[in-house]
């Protein structure tokens, strides 16, 4: 029983290889003389031009690649910005490689295959990861540029450049498909304070430290801003009023239990939450007026607590 099952599961995985790679030409037996390597070569770098998506510059390598080398399955992961392929199966023999260009990191690419590599093969490989590099350096570089032009250098929440187009977006996916959303404006308690009495490098920490806490706090499909100065702004897709509020609590909770060290004392911060939930009338405009006023009910009242318009 126990050799069926593994039988079935490695028949499984060779039937989920065929399917990934069934749009790519079958690797082929004839040798790479010089005409035909340097025509691959260009073929290749032409094809890698034509993408400034990392995942799709990858995808285009993998699939030139295959036409000339039978593997298995491949794996491409990358810190910043973060990617993280995995294509069909991840096991047997491998050739890995941690890619770079003029000390620029561009990720670790792995081949999979069952059956080990011969030399000329890996010296394929690794000719044709030569044309790589450059796409995936511009690709990379691009990215790395549109993450810069929609977030906050400091805390690495997204800015106010891109909060009106995101609020006009969430708004109209809930309203079509009839879904609660709910609206979150935070503001750092005594925040001019900080900076008076430490200096701007502390309310810097201050601000990183807050935007942390946040993002730990709500959901992975929520989305964090930074709205201007000490002040933040969460949009909670398919959110209620009530399950806003847990997710605000946890907030509140969370920021409120941070120390920040400071010349060998613990600085304490908290915040204040106002909270709205999307209205039949509401606009973008106005259910952020909504939150905004309850936020100020919040400061006027004690501070560190929520206020639901």
């Amino acid at each position: 029983m126990q050799t069926q099952t593994s039988t079935q599961k490695m028949n499984k995985e060779l039937k989920e290889v065929k399917g990934t790679f069934a749009g790519y030409e079958a690797a082929t037996a004839k040798p790479l003389d010089t005409h035909n390597h340097q025509q691959l070569m260009l073929e290749l770098a032409t094809q890698l031009q034509t993408s400034l998506e990392i995942d799709g510059v990858i995808h285009t390598f993998m699939q030139y690649l295959h036409a000339y080398l039978a593997f298995d399955g491949y794996s491409y992961s990358l810190t910043s910005p973060y990617v993280d392929i995995q294509e069909s199966r991840q096991k047997g023999h491998s050739c890995k490689y941690n890619l770079s260009l003029q000390d620029m990191p561009l990720g670790e690419l792995a081949i999979y295959r069952g059956r080990k590599y011969a030399e000329s093969e890996l010296m394929l490989v690794e000719n044709m990861i030569c044309s790589l590099l450059y796409p995936l350096r511009n690709a990379i570089s691009y990215q790395q540029a549109l993450i810069s032009a929609h977030h906050d250098a400091l805390t690495g929440a997204k800015n106010r450049f891109s909060f009106d187009e995101s609020l006009q977006r969430e708004i109209g996916l809930s309203q079509r498909y009839q879904q609660s959303f709910s609206l979150m404006v935070i503001d750092i308690d005594h925040f001019k304070k900080v900076n008076d009495t430490y200096g701007h490098s502390t309310g810097d920490k201050v601000l990183k430290n807050v935007a942390d806490n946040i993002q730990k706090s709500i959901r992975k499909t929520d989305l964090l801003f930074r709205y201007g100065g000490e002040e933040f702004v969460v949009l909670l897709g398919n959110s209620d009023c009530e399950d806003a509020h847990e997710i605000a609590e946890r907030v509140l909770n969370s920021v409120r239990a941070s120390k920040l060290e400071l010349q060998g004392q613990e600085l304490s911060v908290s915040v204040s939450i106002g909270l709205a939930c999307l209205q039949s009338q509401d606009s973008p405009h106005t259910i952020f007026d909504r939150a905004d006023h309850a936020l100020y009910a919040a400061k006027n009242e004690g501070r560190d607590q929520i206020k639901v318009a």
